[in-house]
């Protein structure tokens, strides 16, 4: 089990890092049980991954199956892209840097979805082009924020960072097309 002060300072530097500061990784719990531990993050998330879902109009109000199955695709987003970074550490030489990154990447879950919600809730309420612009914005910022993320805890160049979160978005954006697929 994770304990509130791990929480708090697990986000403290997911915050950090998001203000460009790479002494955030200092924050993180870097043992076995904190990478474990870390998967506490997107588990905070999915409450808040589920409501901007809804608001989207994803759920169908008389079944549960779309429910289900963006949960099943959220778990398998999770346990996915980190399987298949692990693997591309090794290959370039960044091994012994993976569970840093995973722990820095699975907390960092939590300070994306505080800065998508308000943008997600604006666009709900007020919808219009200026909200889907923000979220534009919103957006572009966190895929920088995930770059540098990236590049502070594998220690690796810009372009190596920006390949990863390319690969994030995409095998995201399969994983979700076939889960609304599926998911009707």
């Amino acid at each position: 089990m994770i304990g509130l002060a791990e929480i708090a300072r697990s986000i403290y530097g997911g915050w950090r890092l998001a203000r460009g500061d790479a002494g955030g990784l200092d924050w993180f719990t870097l043992s076995a049980g904190g990478v474990w531990r870390s998967f506490w993050g997107p588990v905070l998330v999915l409450p808040g991954v589920l409501l901007v879902q809804g608001l989207d109009g994803a759920f169908d109000a008389g079944s549960l199956r779309p429910l289900v199955t963006q949960i099943i695709a959220f778990v398998i987003g999770c346990t996915a892209f980190p399987l298949l970074v692990a693997q591309i550490t090794e290959e370039i030489g960044r091994g012994p840097l993976f569970c840093r990154y995973l722990v820095a990447y699975n907390w960092s879950a939590v300070i994306q979805l505080a800065a998508l919600l308000p943008v997600a809730l604006l666009a709900w309420a007020v919808p219009g082009p200026l909200p889907s612009l923000l979220n534009l914005v919103v957006t572009i910022a966190l895929l920088f924020y995930q770059t540098y993320v990236a590049r502070v805890a594998l220690a690796v160049n810009g372009l190596t960072a920006s390949l990863l979160v390319v690969l994030d978005l995409l095998l995201g954006t399969l994983i979700q097309g076939v889960a609304d697929r599926i998911g009707g």
